[in-house]
């Protein structure tokens, strides 16, 4: 997926999540154990103003001072500047700039990275707002996928390495339903080997675009299967949904 395509997603996704956030900012966010909507707003709108950092800077930086904010509606204006604040950086920066240097956590180091990192970053938790206020809707199936592939590549190996866990070769087939999108993960302890396509693994987990971005992420219990096909040893994904943590 190209910079200017999350660019769009990046749009539709800030929308959503300050309109969700506006709904009940009192309310739980079960995703998220003891947070609010109103936390909820802080870590995300904090992430958005980093990020923005960043782009513009190309280097590493600390994050802002959160807000003092008196009200519901002044968190939710603070929220709103700051959306607008990311949205307005990928545009002038990662879209026309995509291999531009840049600080980034992982690789690769450039100002592309952002542009996917930061919008998968607010689907997710968009999606995590929406469960708190009402039934969430799905994903969008793509963008979705995209945060397997993600994850998968990026993120596992370093949720891992934060909280390594006894894995001794276990191996994970993903598979979605909803179009093309097969990978393949190999976990050994703190180490994690992944390719896309298909391969036989111990457990089979095949779903829509948005509810294995929700597996894989945690968003999903043991118990909590509806949509997903499990096929194969149920305890290696019991275990994925015990050890690994987003």
């Amino acid at each position: 997926m190209e910079p200017s395509e999350h660019l769009a997603h990046l749009r539709q996704e800030t929308e959503a999540f300050i309109a969700a956030a506006a709904s009940d900012p009192g309310a739980a966010v079960p995703s998220c154990p003891g947070w609010a909507v109103r936390d909820l707003v802080l870590h995300v709108g904090n992430t958005w103003a980093r990020a923005a950092d960043v782009l513009a800077t190309g280097r590493e930086v600390e994050r802002r001072p959160l807000p003092t904010v008196e009200s519901d509606a002044q968190l939710l204006a603070w929220g709103r500047d700051r959306a607008d604040e990311i949205v307005d950086a990928v545009e002038r920066l990662s879209v026309p700039d995509p291999e531009g240097q840049c600080w980034t956590f992982l690789p690769p180091h450039n100002r592309g990275f952002w542009a996917r990192r930061i919008t998968l970053e607010t689907l997710l938790h968009g999606w995590d707002c929406r469960a708190a206020v009402g039934p969430p809707s799905p994903m969008d199936a793509g963008l979705a996928a995209d945060g397997v592939d993600e994850f998968v590549f990026v993120m596992l190996p370093r949720c891992l390495q934060r909280n390594p866990a006894p894995w001794s070769g276990e191996t994970v087939h993903l598979h979605r339903t909803d179009g093309a999108g097969e990978w393949f993960v190999q976990l050994d302890g703190g180490e994690v080997t992944a390719e896309r396509g298909h391969r036989k693994g111990d457990v089979a987990v095949r779903g829509t675009g948005s509810d294995l971005y929700l597996w894989v992420t945690g968003r999903r219990s043991a118990d909590d299967l509806d949509g997903l096909d499990v096929v194969g040893d149920e305890a290696v994904a019991t275990r994925w949904t015990v050890d690994i943590r987003f």
